[in-house]
């Protein structure tokens, strides 16, 4: 039987979602906790990786097991188990397939407006308040459609297809607080962290907008990578 389990985490302390040798990781530490309640070796698979840093709201994950599970006192005792920087949030029984069932993924990057850094915006980056922001929302408009985004992947990023098809790009400005919404049918490696870093290099004019528009899809190349611990996994969609 294979079931559906809906994560939420902060990221900050761990080297990202995939199990690695000589690192502490959300897959390690989860199929840790999994493996105690069900009592077999198991393996999981999420929507999508998370790079070291990078938190999540909703992160969905499959298991399988033989065994019958009563799901509310399944999470009760998996939460339990659980640090409190990783936990479940739902648990259903499915046929769906984590990673190639899902159809989109929505990021959220969280920034902030200030000279000065803030105590309580720590989760968020802090950005000039003199940043164009119509630049970095001309920028959000160009990146929507099917694209070849190879100039946005970094390196150690795995031999694929590098077009991807982005849905929407939004920057909502709430008071002081600047959120980057991307959604798209999947995201290469550290592409959303260079798409953030392109866009705010523009709104800075560090680099030249129409240079950028010229060359976004057809030999740029990303120098300017935003740091992880401000992006969070919002959000994975299934038909």
């Amino acid at each position: 039987m294979r079931y559906l389990l809906i994560v939420q985490y902060d990221g900050k302390n761990y080297s990202g979602w995939q199990r690695q040798e000589n690192a502490v990781t959300i897959q390690q530490v989860l199929e840790e906790k999994l493996q105690i309640l069900l009592k077999h070796e198991v393996n999981t698979v999420a929507s999508g990786r998370t790079d070291a840093g990078v938190s999540a709201y909703f992160q969905p994950v499959h298991f399988e097991t033989e065994k019958k599970i009563d799901i509310n006192k399944f999470l009760y005792s998996l939460n339990g188990l659980l640090p409190d920087d990783i936990k479940a949030l739902s648990l259903v029984k499915t046929d769906i397939h984590a990673r190639f069932a899902a159809k989109k993924k929505t990021y959220l990057y969280k920034m902030y407006l200030s000279n000065i850094d803030l105590p309580l915006y720590s989760n968020a980056l802090r950005v000039e308040p003199n940043v164009d922001l119509k630049l970095m929302k001309k920028f959000c408009k160009l990146i929507v459609g099917k694209h070849d985004f190879v100039g946005f992947r970094a390196s150690g990023g795995v031999n694929e297809s590098t077009t991807r098809t982005i849905y929407s790009a939004r920057l909502v400005r709430d008071g002081i607080m600047l959120n980057f919404y991307v959604t798209g049918n999947g995201f290469l490696y550290k592409m959303v962290r260079n798409l953030v870093g392109t866009m705010l290099a523009v709104g800075m004019h560090k680099l030249d907008f129409a240079l950028v528009k010229r060359t976004l899809f057809n030999g740029y190349k990303s120098k300017h990578t935003a740091k992880p611990e401000h992006l969070y996994l919002l959000n994975v969609e299934y038909k």
